[in-house]
C-alpha cells in the first residue's frame, strides 16, 4: 500500500529493461517497513531533459547507471570523495540541493573481500587487471586504491593495479585523478599476455557481454588459468561468455550480481538512513539470484 507519505526513489538510465535494482530496493522497503517505493526512470535523453522533472515529482534519490554516471556527477551541488576524484557518480540524493555519491567501488570491494581478502592485500607482489575505463571502472579503481592504502598503513604498496582499455585517454584520467601513484599503470593486451602469471584478480567493467550489448571482450579465454579470479560486473546474463571461458580454465569467479547487491544495499542506506540487517541481505540475495536464473 502506498500513501501520500510514501517516499519516491528510482533508477535513471537507458536501457533499463534488464535492471534488477527495483527488486533490491523494494524488497528492502518491505523488510524494513520503510514507507518507500523504487521506480524505473528510463530515457535515453536525460542529458537534454535534465533532473527538473525528477525533482518536481518529489523523488528523494535515484540510482544512476550507464551511460549517465559522469553526467550525474556534473549535476550535483555537493559530491563524495569518490565522485570528486573520479568524476562519476551512481547515486544522487535530493536533499537541500543535489548530493552525488559513488557506491560502485564500495560494492565491488565488498564483493572481492568476501570472496578472498588476499586479493586486496597490498603486501602481495601481485597485480590487479581492470578491463575498461568508464564510469564503473572509475568508481571501482578509486575504492580499491583507497582500500590498498588503508590496508598498507603507511607501508609500501607492492600490489599493482593495471588498466587495460580501448580508450587510453580515460585510463590516463584515472591515473591522474589518483595522483599518479607508481602502482597504478596502463598496460596493453600484449603486455598482459606476457605477464599473465603476475595477475591474480581480473575485473571486467565494460558492458560487453550484457544482454543488448555487442562487441568482443578485451581478453579472451587464452589468458585465464586456475590461478586467476575473474570478477565480471555484468550480472545479466548470470554468466557472460567471458565468465564461461574463464570457468573452463578453472579460474575462480566472483559473481557480478554481488557488486549489484552490495552497492544497492549501500544506496538503500543512503536513501533511508536505515542500516540493513544481515538477514535482509540474505533474503535479497536469494530473490536476486532467483530472478537472474529465471531470465537466463
Amino acid at each position: 500500500m502506498y500513501s501520500k507519505h510514501t517516499e519516491l526513489f528510482g533508477i535513471l538510465g537507458y536501457p533499463l529493461g534488464h535492471t534488477l535494482s527495483p527488486w533490491i530496493h523494494n524488497t528492502l522497503f518491505q523488510l524494513s517497513g520503510y514507507d518507500g517505493v523504487y521506480l524505473v526512470f528510463e530515457n535515453e535523453k536525460w542529458k537534454e531533459i535534465g533532473l527538473r522533472p525528477i525533482v518536481d515529482l518529489g523523488v528523494k534519490g535515484v540510482s544512476v547507471t550507464i551511460p549517465f554516471k559522469e553526467w550525474a556527477y556534473g549535476q550535483a551541488n555537493t559530491v563524495c570523495n569518490a565522485s570528486k576524484t573520479m568524476g562519476a557518480s551512481n547515486t544522487l540524493l535530493f536533499r537541500d540541493g543535489i548530493h552525488a555519491v559513488n557506491t560502485d567501488g564500495t560494492g565491488a570491494v565488498l564483493a572481492i573481500s568476501k570472496s578472498n581478502p588476499d586479493l586486496l592485500d597490498p603486501k602481495k607482489e601481485k597485480q590487479i587487471l581492470v578491463l575498461g575505463s568508464g564510469g564503473s571502472a572509475k568508481g571501482i579503481v578509486y575504492e580499491i586504491a583507497e582500500t590498498l592504502k588503508n590496508n598498507a598503513r603507511d607501508k609500501k604498496i607492492l600490489r599493482k593495479i593495471n588498466l587495460l582499455a580501448r580508450n587510453e585517454s580515460t585510463s590516463k584520467e584515472i591515473q591522474t585523478a589518483l595522483g599518479n601513484p607508481d602502482w597504478v599503470t596502463i598496460t596493453s593486451k600484449k603486455e598482459c599476455l606476457e605477464e599473465v602469471d603476475q595477475y591474480d584478480l581480473i575485473i571486467h567493467t565494460t558492458p560487453v557481454g550484457m544482454k543488448g550489448y555487442g562487441g568482443d571482450p578485451l581478453l579472451d579465454s587464452k589468458f585465464f588459468t586456475k590461478k586467476h579470479t575473474l570478477f565480471d560486473i555484468v550480472y545479466n546474463p548470470l554468466e557472460t561468455d567471458l565468465v564461461k571461458e574463464a570457468k573452463k580454465k578453472k579460474a575462480e569467479i566472483i559473481p557480478g550480481y554481488h557488486m549489484l547487491l552490495y552497492q544497492g544495499i549501500r544506496q538503500f542506506e543512503l536513501f533511508t538512513n536505515v542500516t540493513v540487517k544481515p538477514k535482509w541481505i540474505r533474503k535479497v540475495e536469494s530473490l536476486l539470484l532467483k530472478q537472474l536464473k529465471s531470465r537466463n
